[in-house]
Parts: C-alpha cells; sequence; structure tokens
C-alpha cells in the first residue's frame, strides 16, 4: 500500500544518553480512512526508567490523541510486562499477545523486552504472535504478531 507520509522524530534524551527516535508512516488502506499509522522505535537500554517513561509520554501525546487513527507500534522497548513502562503503554495500547514470549538473549531466551502494540483497543484483534527462531540477525529474536484490523460494523 502506498505511504503517504513518513517521519522520523527524535525521543526525549537524558542524562547524556543515545539519542532516541521513532520512525512514524502513514499507510493507506484501500476503502479506508483515515490512514494506517505504523511506528518502529528502539527505547533506552540503561537501568533507569526515566528515559523510557520520557519517551512513552511523547508517544502518548503525539500518537494516542487521534483517537480513531489505527496505529501499530514495534520495537526494542528494553521493558518488560511488569515495569512502569509497558503498564504506561498498556494505558493507552493493546500489548499484542497476552503472555511472555521471550525474545533474549537469542541462544536460551529468558525475558521479552520486544513488544508489538496496537490501538485504539477496539480496531484490532490479535490473530497470533510468536516468537520466531532466527538467532542469527539480531542479538533478540524477532516477534511475529498477526493482527487484524476490523471494520467499522465488526467493533
Amino acid at each position: 500500500y502506498k505511504i503517504e507520509r513518513h517521519d522520523n522524530h527524535l525521543l526525549p534524551s537524558l542524562d547524556g544518553g543515545e539519542q532516541r527516535g521513532v520512525l512514524v508512516a502513514e499507510i493507506s488502506l484501500p476503502g479506508r480512512a483515515p490512514t494506517l499509522r505504523v511506528a518502529a522505535t528502539h527505547f533506552d537500554y540503561r537501568g533507569k526508567e526515566d528515559e523510557r517513561l520520557a519517551s512513552v509520554a511523547w508517544l502518548t501525546e503525539k500518537l494516542v490523541k487521534e483517537q480513531t487513527v489505527a496505529t501499530i507500534l514495534g520495537g526494542d522497548l528494553n521493558a518488560t510486562r511488569e515495569t512502569e513502562t509497558l503498564k504506561k503503554l498498556g494505558a493507552h495500547w493493546k500489548i499484542a499477545g497476552e503472555t511472555e514470549t521471550p525474545t533474549i538473549p537469542t541462544d536460551k531466551p529468558e525475558r521479552q523486552i520486544d513488544f508489538v502494540l496496537c490501538r485504539p483497543d477496539d480496531a484490532w484483534e490479535v490473530v497470533e504472535v510468536k516468537v520466531l527462531e532466527e538467532p542469527i540477525a539480531s542479538d533478540h529474536l524477532p516477534i511475529l504478531a498477526v493482527l487484524k484490523l476490523r471494520t467499522t460494523s465488526e467493533k
């Protein structure tokens, strides 16, 4: 489908950490308005959650305010489900997959820090989520999320 627009936004950078960002693309879908929005990011890895929480606040302000835009967010969030980062994201986003699907380390995965999320909640059906056995391409295993965008009559 046609990419109508794409932007790379800088996320908040605290305490001299590596600059992080989020790439956002708006994609036209036949017979559907507004467009589908897809975003990819990689949050800060350091122990304190401050920068990750600032990134969540930025995403909430910029991507959540348009309540009707179907949006998918994916990436290395460097946070687990029990962290404040995921809890705050979970307040506005549906986390694809209800159970832990460990992605790191690749040789013997023990924790999940990579996620696919979508919003608004009622616009999406999570069909399947699984971790793929691909230990060569990255230091994380990839997640495959199959999502169905519901029609207005299915909501």
